[in-house]
């Protein structure tokens, strides 16, 4: 199939891909005007017509709507960059090439025969990147604010277990139970043509003395080229091989035996551990799917609420 044509075909799968519009070239002839400011910045009519020659070509909207919904697709636009500058968030280069070598390799041709396709339809490569900067942007400002603030308890993940039962949909079989911990980790490093004797002897030694993962820090910090990481929550099938099977008999608030590593010696110490009934799989696909859903209603909520403090100020 031709490349002209091909390209004709694959518009749409770009903007679905990419989950936005993209900007095309506008006539050089057109005068260009203010439309909008936001937070002082101006989104012009040139814009606008780019934005909404694109919405017409895959059909994302009807004719009569068309332009006030490349209007308020550039308006977002704008307080996604704003907002990233704000908390010092900046896409490279060569982040935005490989996304745009991504969506070239989705449609099996190279990105210079994407850009010359996008250009044969009038559609600008370097708008199509710069949507692919916001996006890449927006989904790290959305990822970083949503994991702090929105978590998934055990309650919804029985929930919607209970739904996909009731619905006759496929059930989680089995009743086994997999063991989640929280963890910290003390590394005491062997320093080049040292033995590992005395190190062993000194994570020994604070092992046996340790009773809570408050002590941890103290107690380490007299030692050499000593540290402690916090591992946060693992089960056991997510715990470095080496520390498989040392957990099972481990009181909360202790160390697990000290194991030479490459490092040096390490210990792993069980701050904190429960059961988690049923098939762990099926349990860990459901957070996700719940996590995918409280995440988008989460990103409309955002960008709403930055909408809600903004300046927008709407020109005739």
């Amino acid at each position: 199939m031709p490349l002209t044509k091909r390209l004709t075909v694959a518009v749409a799968t770009i903007a679905c891909f990419v989950g936005i519009g993209v900007a095309s070239i506008a006539p050089a002839s057109a005068a260009s005007q203010i439309r909008v400011v936001v937070n002082g910045e101006p989104i012009t009519s040139n814009e606008i017509a780019e934005r909404a020659r694109l919405l017409r070509l895959t059909s994302r909207t009807s004719a009569a709507s068309v332009e006030r919904a490349a209007t308020e697709e550039l308006i977002e636009d704008k307080l996604k960059l704003q907002e990233g500058k704000r908390v010092g968030i900046t896409i490279n280069d060569q982040q935005v090439d490989a996304a745009f070598a991504s969506i070239a390799g989705r449609l099996k041709i190279s990105p210079a025969q994407l850009a010359q396709g996008l250009s044969q339809q009038g559609i600008g490569a370097k708008n199509l990147k710069e949507r692919l900067r916001i996006q890449i942007l927006w989904q790290q400002l959305v990822v970083g604010r949503f994991n702090r603030t929105v978590s998934i308890s055990d309650s919804q993940i029985v929930d919607a277990l209970a739904k996909k039962e009731s619905s006759g949909k496929p059930a989680p079989t089995g009743d086994g139970k997999t063991a989640e911990y929280t963890l910290k980790q003390v590394v005491l490093v062997i320093p080049k043509g040292a033995g590992e004797g005395e190190r062993m002897r000194e994570a020994e030694a604070r092992r046996a003395r340790i009773t809570s993962c408050d002590q941890l820090v103290e107690a380490v910090k007299p030692l050499r080229e000593a540290l402690v990481k916090n591992l946060g929550k693992r089960t056991e099938d997510e715990l470095p091989e080496q520390f498989r099977g040392l957990l099972g008999d481990v009181a909360v608030g202790h160390l697990a035996k000290p194991l030479r590593t490459p490092i040096g010696v390490e210990m792993v110490a069980v701050c904190e551990k429960r059961d988690l009934s049923g098939d762990f799989s099926v349990r860990n696909k459901i957070e996700e799917e719940l996590r995918q859903q409280e995440g988008e209603v989460f990103a409309r909520r955002y960008i709403n609420d930055l909408r809600r403090i903004a300046v927008i100020d709407y020109r005739k």
